[in-house]
């Protein structure tokens, strides 16, 4: 299961956190993922888009239950013309776009 959280909009937007909170919760819930992924969550494996020295900005996050799944590998790599430098920004992008990946058996 997958699910962009988006940063929260501004409170007269039809999208803030406050409006979206509960319905993601409840679809977490109900369906008790094995693997539930994110973008822009803050608790993560992965590292953050500007690099595995910064703690506080945006991570692409994988959740996963360690009881039905085991970790082999994963990484992080920037959308860019440079996927190994952290922070890489290419093909006109404002900020540095990530993807996490893993093994798992």
């Amino acid at each position: 299961m997958t699910f962009n959280l988006h940063d929260d909009e501004p409170h007269d937007s039809p999208n803030t956190w406050e409006k979206r909170r509960d319905l993601c919760i409840s679809v977490v819930t109900n369906h008790s993922p094995i693997i539930l992924c994110t973008q822009q969550g803050y608790d993560q494996f992965g590292i953050s888009r500007k690099g595995p020295q910064d703690t506080t900005d945006e991570h692409c996050t994988i959740f996963y239950d360690k009881e039905k799944v085991e970790l082999l590998e994963g990484g992080t790599f920037w959308l860019s013309e440079s996927p190994s430098v952290p922070g890489s920004i290419s093909w006109g992008s404002e900020v540095p776009c990530i993807a996490t990946w893993a093994i798992s058996l």
